[in-house]
Order: structure tokens, then C-alpha cells, then sequence
């Protein structure tokens, strides 16, 4: 899986159900921060400029024109990713998303943080 689409099942699954949200979500592996905004069914990754909408278990990447398939369930999270043909699932930890790329055969990192005025 791509990085920004990992960034974006990250979001999605820390992001609130109605209520709009900034963040700055940060990836261990790429040591990087990325502006997000919205809520979990439509939101904005600043840093790719492109907008990911949701209808029911899946997301629609609009940078990469494909289908990400997404269950949450409670703390924990699993999908597929319809444009590397990857399955992938992870945990919820207050701010901290783990992600395992099944694809890349590991585990990915971020935390959302609080933009900065």
C-alpha cells in the first residue's frame, strides 16, 4: 500500500463520525506530518490534496480513483485496499493508529496530533 493510503485509513479510523476535525497526523516509518481535516466520511489530506469520502465500509480515494474497504469495530480496524490488491488491519490507541501492511509484510505508526496555531 501507498503511504498516503495508509495516512488516510489512519485518519479515518481516529476521525469522529459527524463532527469536523483538523489534524496533523504523524507516520513514524516516514518521519513526516500531514495536515488532515474533515470527518470520518469526507475529508482533505492537505498534504496529497485530495479528498477521501466514505459510503458505509468504504472509503474513496480520490488521488488514486480506488476503493478502500474499511470495518472498525471498536479498537480494532481491517480493510483492503482495492488498488495494491493488499489487505491490511491495525488497532486504535487513544491518538496512536498501528497499521500491518500485509503487503509490505509490516507494521506502520502514526499519531494524530493537535495543529499547532
Amino acid at each position: 500500500m501507498h503511504e498516503h493510503i495508509r495516512r488516510a485509513v489512519a485518519f479515518a479510523v481516529l476521525a469522529p463520525v459527524g463532527e469536523n476535525v483538523e489534524r496533523i497526523l504523524y507516520s513514524y516509518a516516514e518521519n513526516r506530518r500531514a495536515k488532515m481535516s474533515g470527518n470520518r466520511s469526507d475529508f482533505f489530506d492537505h498534504d496529497a490534496g485530495v479528498r477521501i469520502a466514505a459510503s458505509k465500509a468504504k472509503l474513496y480515494h480520490y488521488g488514486q480513483w480506488g476503493y478502500i474497504d474499511l470495518n472498525v469495530e471498536a479498537d480494532k480496524f481491517s480493510g483492503y485496499d482495492h488498488g495494491s490488491k493488499t489487505h491490511f488491519e491495525g488497532v486504535i490507541k487513544g491518538p496512536l493508529v498501528q497499521l500491518y501492511d500485509h503487503g509490505e509484510k509490516r507494521y506502520f505508526d502514526y499519531a494524530a496530533e493537535e495543529p499547532t496555531a
